[in-house]
């Protein structure tokens, strides 16, 4: 009799927290799709990588506004994978955010790339040597530009590869978290859990939501390592030539 006891409330456990958890793709009067979260649309990474490179940063940055870092507490079992989830979602959001500030500060580089795209590293740095000797003033010259913009930019990429490997461990995590823990959560406080499913469900909602974003985010700044990878090529060519 427990044991029937323990799966009927195994079943009726999982059902109450996982309804409504898993994020399908919904469609608007455009066809653009979406994945609805409260009252909005957060983007999903197929629409993400359609955007211009401007238009996916803002997009990407006010979609995790939305989200939000509000904590929802539950147990302390669960409390362990949803709290892990948050903090990843908070550095890659303030990592994106730090990442926004570097293009900002170097709007001529990412013009200058852009504004000469397909032209070989080569030709990048011949641009480069002929428009810094025209410049006026040290200030206006790109070369030193890019030097800093790679600076910054390489320490970004790499804590991005390791928020990439984090959200890697914390998906598989928060994807076996029932099975791996079956025995804990039909312990003594499985009825009081099942009475607070509501408050189950938005932490689990929340947590596929902050990975959602967070990988999205993630992708992002991993893309733009091709034009890092320009501006090494460039500034090594360039050294080559002193």
């Amino acid at each position: 009799m427990k044991k029937i006891i323990k799966i009927i409330l195994a079943v009726s456990f999982v059902t109450a927290v996982l309804t409504g958890c898993v994020m399908t793709p919904q469609t608007d009067a455009l066809g653009n799709s979406f994945v609805g979260f409260g009252e909005h649309q957060i983007v999903t990474e197929e629409e993400a990588k359609k955007l211009p490179r401007g238009e996916r940063l803002t997009r990407i940055s006010i979609d995790m506004q939305n989200i939000g870092f509000k904590k929802v507490k539950v147990s302390n079992l669960m409390d362990s994978v949803t709290e892990s989830i948050l903090s990843i979602f908070e550095n890659q959001y303030e990592l994106l955010s730090r990442y926004t500030l570097i293009v900002d500060d170097h709007k001529d580089v990412t013009s200058f790339i852009y504004a000469n795209e397909g032209k070989s590293s080569e030709e990048l740095a011949e641009e480069v040597r002929r428009f810094d000797m025209m410049a006026e003033t040290e200030d206006q010259k790109i070369g030193p530009k890019l030097q800093r913009y790679r600076t910054a930019n390489d320490e970004i990429q790499k804590q991005n590869t390791i928020l990439a490997g984090e959200l890697v461990k914390q998906t598989v995590r928060l994807a076996s978290f029932f099975q791996e823990n079956s025995e804990e959560l039909l312990g003594a406080d499985a009825l009081t859990m099942l009475l607070n499913a509501g408050k189950i469900s938005e932490a689990y909602n929340l947590a596929e939501i902050r990975i959602h974003m967070a990988s999205i985010a993630n992708d992002f700044i991993d893309d733009e390592k091709a034009v890092l990878e320009i501006t090494k090529k460039i500034q090594g060519i360039l050294d080559e030539k002193l």
